[in-house]
């Protein structure tokens, strides 16, 4: 029997690049549903998951001058589940800050670089611009709440958040 010979490598190659294809997949998902479960809700909209002891907030992030600058100023509201961390370039006391513009009250937080509190500024009313409102130590970070929720959270001299 002359002249017919079957070549099983590419039938193999073949298979191997399905297996690679497939593990990809996989994978693709599992760090997907990682990124949910780690607090990441979405990858274009810079919102993170904060957990704090008693439950959770979805947050902005503004890390920048001009955002950080702007922060809340001339949003209407903010629904419970929601707020906005800022990440200071440095950690100090002078991360301060204001309620230019503001249409509503809000609760203050500060976080040192091991994202432990270290100052709660409770129900800061619009009305209190051009005051501005400081830690009361080195802070990293600041997050502003809608006013009531550091407590509802329990979040207090001390506690420590994560995301």
């Amino acid at each position: 029997m002359a002249g017919s010979q079957h070549n099983n490598s590419s039938t193999e190659t073949g298979s191997v690049k399905n297996r690679w294809s497939i593990l990809f997949g996989i994978l693709f998902i599992l760090f997907g549903i990682g990124a949910v479960f780690n607090g990441v809700t979405s990858l274009f909209d810079n919102t993170i998951r904060l957990i704090a002891p008693k439950g959770y907030i979805t947050v902005e992030v503004v890390d920048d001058n001009k955002s950080r600058s702007r922060g809340l100023s001339g949003k209407d509201q903010l629904k419970n589940s929601e707020g906005m961390l800022f990440i200071f370039d440095d950690s100090s006391s002078e991360n301060c800050f204001w309620m230019k513009d503001m249409k509503f009250a809000i609760d203050m937080v500060w976080l040192d670089n091991e994202k432990q509190v270290v100052t709660v500024t409770p129900s800061v009313a619009p009305s209190t611009y051009p005051e501005t409102f400081c830690p009361e130590k080195s802070a990293k970070y600041g997050l502003e709440l809608g006013e009531g929720r550091a407590e509802k959270l329990d979040i207090a001299n001390g506690s420590k958040l994560r995301w």
